[in-house]
């Protein structure tokens, strides 16, 4: 692993997270958990907005939901959960599904060559 001081971090893509793990990078004092959903790769901020505990600690999950009275599976290994209270985080959008007000930082992320390459620079904003 490599990086740019303070500004991106450069991980093989060999040993990139498979799906339903996270690994955690730091870029200039910043713990960033670095995801895969399917082939895609994300990067949070490992701090939960609701008391600021370490969320990458958490497990990845499948959201579950129920539509027109049916349970309804989300996207395979989509979420994570917070350990302590078990507040849950879309990986993709970095938005809590019990209040898409509150938002976890997210990180850019692009695959270039053979590295998963993490920026310190914020995502824009979801519409």
């Amino acid at each position: 692993m490599s990086a740019l001081p303070g500004r991106e971090v450069r991980v093989p893509l060999g040993d990139a997270p498979s799906e339903g793990c996270v690994r955690i990078v730091e870029i200039d004092g910043h713990r960033i958990g670095l995801y895969r959903v399917g082939d895609a790769f994300f990067a949070l901020a490992d701090r939960c907005p609701h008391r600021g505990a370490p969320l990458c600690a958490g497990s990845v999950a499948t959201a579950v939901e129920v539509r027109d009275g049916a349970v309804v599976l989300g996207t395979q290994n989509s979420i994570v959960r917070r350990p302590w209270h078990k507040w849950e985080f879309d990986i993709a959008t970095g938005r809590a599904l019990s209040d898409e007000r509150l938002r976890v930082r997210r990180y850019d992320v692009q695959v270039r060559g053979d590295e998963v390459v993490v920026s310190r620079d914020r995502r824009d904003p979801l519409a």
